[in-house]
């Protein structure tokens, strides 16, 4: 972790006798309310979210406190060893001076022990392998779960999930972290879902439109109240994010909680998005342009249809087995988001087959959009739509080499940042869910193209993978004033 990432623990580390703030006190309130199994508190870095887990620990391995269980273990999960050393050391500085425990800090194990009544820390890091089992422990502490996405995340919220829902299970799951790194997954879901049920989430985000605004920042960022040196650490980082895009992005993710990137990981960037969604929507005109993703295994089959005046429609096919909630949790995703788009008739299923037929995807193109002018698809996958499209369309097989790859994404970004591409409001909700888990690789010449985030393909960039074909083939069609001229006779 960073300096400025240990600044708000080590700010309250030297408060005597460890107060809370305000917004901590308001979520210990919550978070440890009767019937409350699970409790998230999302907020930007430097603010003291380590120091929180720490102090929820300590009151779990004090006698006397309404947390400590006798004889059982808590865990303490982090992205890494490194970064559970820290929450570590606060731990430990508040209960040494008493002789009652024991301390292991070796490099293959972390713990604490209260001797006399067996009552134990454990620590474990990010890797999903150290966290099977998980039995008799009361409360487990998550730090930082959004970094867990780069070092096996989703293993161990598997195994969280499944230590939770074990019979008679009396766990309690406190996660607290930034958004960032990751870029989506059961961390932004989990944010994102809100409270309801047994489940109470915290969350400070800051308003994109109000970026850069000072009063916006310290919002935020409830610490600037008691350091001087974060609030102009925090100046500092803003002056510089305003000259800076990638900066920006940065000073988003990690100073105001939004989720963001640039063009080493996101696909779009939010503003950018959120520019495109205010412009009026063109209408239908002429044949479209329809791009296809065939989809195999886990994988759906998406297909994206633009037409020249800039308009774009999505929809999708999945398979039928398994069923639509046990996709959304194999995927990780909010809890009926695929039901929602089967009901607004974006995503159709392929009843009863766990591979969805070619032809049924092309039957809900023509059905939906008519017959296209031209379709754009992989060429591993031309022989399959070759066979169910005949003559009715003109087929362009694409080969997703890195310099080609790096074409499609920069003329998606610019027809979406600068015109005259406009997601069609009916379907931005496809759309956006699968722009959400869009990963973009970069290579060493300054190429760069979408990449699965997993070998699973438990992520739904198939619409996204669609969207950049179709974008391409539209900057690289002839406009209609083009064509115009073309066929204007030659006056001698």
């Amino acid at each position: 972790m960073g300096a400025l990432g240990t600044l708000g623990a080590a700010l309250f580390a030297t408060v005597e006798s460890m107060e809370l703030r305000r917004f901590q006190k308001t979520f210990l309130k919550r978070a440890l309310a009767p019937g409350v199994d699970v409790a998230a508190l999302s907020l930007p870095r430097g603010n003291g979210k380590t120091w929180l887990a720490a102090h929820i620990l300590e009151r779990c391995l004090t006698p006397g406190d309404r947390l400590f269980k006798e004889g059982t273990e808590y865990i303490l999960c982090a992205a890494s060893i490194e970064q559970a050393r820290l929450c570590f050391r606060f731990i430990r500085e508040t209960l040494e001076a008493c002789d009652e425990y024991r301390f292991v800090d070796s490099v293959q194990r972390i713990g604490i022990t209260h001797k006399p009544t067996n009552t134990r820390l454990r620590v474990i890091s990010s890797n999903g392998k150290t966290a099977m089992g998980i039995v008799n422990c009361p409360v487990l502490v998550a730090d930082e779960p959004g970094a867990w996405e780069t070092v096996g995340g989703q293993l161990i919220s598997d195994a969280i999930e499944t230590a939770l829902g074990k019979p008679g299970s009396k766990m309690r799951a406190i996660y607290i972290g930034t958004l960032a790194p990751s870029n989506g997954g059961w961390w932004h879901d989990l944010i994102a879902g809100g409270s309801k049920g047994s489940t109470y989430v915290q969350a400070l985000q800051a308003d994109v439109e109000k970026w850069d605004s000072w009063r916006e920042i310290k919002r935020v960022n409830p610490l600037t109240a008691i350091s001087e040196d974060f609030r102009k650490r925090l100046r500092s980082e803003r002056d510089a994010a305003r000259a800076d895009t990638r900066l920006k992005a940065r000073f988003l993710s990690y100073r105001l909680n939004v989720p963001s990137g640039d063009e080493s990981t996101m696909l779009l960037d939010i503003t950018d998005w959120e520019r495109m969604a205010a412009r009026e929507t063109p209408p239908r005109d002429g044949q479209p342009i329809v791009a296809v993703d065939l989809g195999g295994g886990r994988a759906w089959s998406a297909a994206v249809a633009v037409w020249h005046t800039g308009r774009v429609e999505a929809l999708a096919l999945a398979p039928g087995v398994p069923d639509l909630a046990a996709q959304e949790k194999r995927d990780h995703v909010a809890g009926g988001l695929y039901q929602r788009l089967y009901d607004r008739g974006l995503l159709s299923i392929a009843e009863g087959l766990r591979v969805q037929p070619v032809g049924q995807l092309w039957d809900a193109v023509v059905e939906r959009w008519g017959f296209p002018c031209l379709v754009l698809c992989d060429r591993f996958r031309l022989p399959e739509l070759q066979d169910v499209i005949g003559t009715g369309a003109p087929i362009e097989p694409r080969v997703s080499r890195w310099s080609e790859a790096a074409f499609d994404i920069r003329a998606l970004r610019k027809l979406v940042k600068d015109g005259p591409m406009v997601v069609s409001e009916d379907s931005r909700l496809l759309v956006a869910a699968s722009l959400m888990v869009a990963h973009v690789k970069n290579d060493d010449q300054g190429s760069f193209r979408l990449v699965k985030r997993d070998h699973n393909n438990a992520s739904r960039d198939d619409v996204a993978a669609a969207l950049v074909l179709a974008a391409s083939a539209f900057e690289r069609s002839p406009k209609p004033s083009e064509e115009a001229e073309r066929r204007e006779p030659i006056l001698v």
